[in-house]
């Protein structure tokens, strides 16, 4: 049996340790912590094994909140205390810019909406008429009765509902105007005192918590350069604009999702404009004050970041793949961009996952070299 002492935490919520010449991907531990490996799976360069035991508890281990926990394959740092989870994701991030060499001026500023009970919007499966999620690392069901991520009210909602479903569903709940979807098709959600509508099929955070963190921060931001005209790139059904154009800057919102252009323009109004096509297709963009993007997964990438770049001096880039981020932001530095703010949103406690808030700006501060 071999023994590892683990390192560090790596962006799939594993511990990675390294022993006899080989590398561990180890999941459920904790830095500082050592293991004994019973046995062990070769995947690509690393073995990956869930079969040890633990010789050595981190002090920051705690016992998890939910009993399916190490079943259930939604949550992987349950085992920490929730001030290891986000100073893990901290030192994820940081990781992260190391391995691009970057180096940046300023440190991310971690932020959090809380640990628990906050999610209103879930994917689960009806199994049986009850709901449940997949199991770790296969795509068997394990049924739930609770779940300690969800606002416990959206969950009871889920229960009494998904005996109507078949296979996977996507649940969205308001606590404050206490709207559910799938029971309508168009549901109000409240952020930061503001209503807005959702339609189905269109996108919007994992908590209206989480979604008021960043509208201020997008609009301290506006504040701060006294912007008058703005672009709102992935600008679903308004959330971003809503704000900005309340405060009268003259905002465009870019979308391609038909139920997200039709539910911008009804929370909108005349009150900003509508573009519907694919970012990514664009060719040129007129000058304007600051840009908001907020991409899916695969980022902005170097084209739209160069177009962006060549428009604006001020930018607001919200990540939920941070890889991405990173890889956009050499695009920006070398046109003189530079790091203003950076942020980590915990929208997804009990993971390795986060969003982050970039703001760039032009400038002579250098960073990224």
């Amino acid at each position: 049996m071999t023994e590892v002492k683990i390192a560090k935490i790596i962006s799939n919520g594993c511990g990675i340790g390294w022993a006899e010449g080989k590398t561990f991907f180890v999941p459920y531990t904790l830095p500082g912590e050592t293991v004994k490996i019973k046995s062990a799976v070769k995947e690509k360069s690393f073995f990956y094994t869930d079969d040890f035991e633990l010789l050595e508890a981190s002090p920051e281990r705690r016992k998890p909140l939910c009993r399916y926990y190490g079943i259930c394959g939604g949550c992987s740092l349950q085992h920490a205390s929730y001030p290891a989870q986000l100073k893990t994701k901290k030192l994820i991030f940081s990781e992260l810019l190391k391995q691009n060499q970057i180096t940046l001026d300023i440190d991310p500023i971690v932020i959090t909406p809380g640990e628990t009970g906050l999610r209103t919007r879930a994917k689960l499966f009806s199994f049986k008429g009850k709901p449940a999620y997949r199991k770790k690392r296969n795509s068997d069901f394990v049924q739930i009765e609770s779940c300690q991520l969800l606002d416990p009210v959206f969950f009871e909602k889920i229960a009494a509902d998904i005996p109507k479903r078949r296979g996977d569903t996507q649940f969205e709940y308001s606590k404050f105007t206490g709207d559910f979807m799938p029971g309508s098709d168009i549901l109000r959600k409240s952020v930061n005192g503001k209503i807005m509508k959702i339609r189905r099929d269109s996108f919007f955070q994992s908590s209206e918590e989480g979604a008021g963190i960043m509208c201020s921060l997008v609009m301290r931001e506006a504040e701060e350069i006294k912007a008058e005209n703005a672009v709102d790139f992935f600008c679903g059904s308004g959330l971003f604009s809503l704000f900005l154009a309340d405060k009268g800057i003259k905002t465009t919102g870019y979308e391609i999702e038909d139920a997200a252009c039709k539910s911008y323009a009804e929370n909108l109004g005349s009150r900003a404009k509508i573009v519907k096509m694919n970012a990514y297709n664009l060719k040129n963009l007129e000058k304007t004050d600051l840009v908001v993007a907020d991409p899916p997964r695969a980022g902005l990438g170097a084209k739209l970041s160069g177009i962006i770049s060549e428009c604006t001096d001020h930018v607001v880039y919200i990540a939920c793949e941070p890889p991405n981020l990173v890889r956009d932001l050499k695009t920006f530095f070398a046109k003189r961009f530079h790091v203003k703010h950076l942020y980590i949103i915990d929208l997804f406690p009990d993971t390795p996952h986060f969003e982050t808030v970039c703001v760039l700006s032009r400038g002579n501060t250098p960073n990224g070299g």
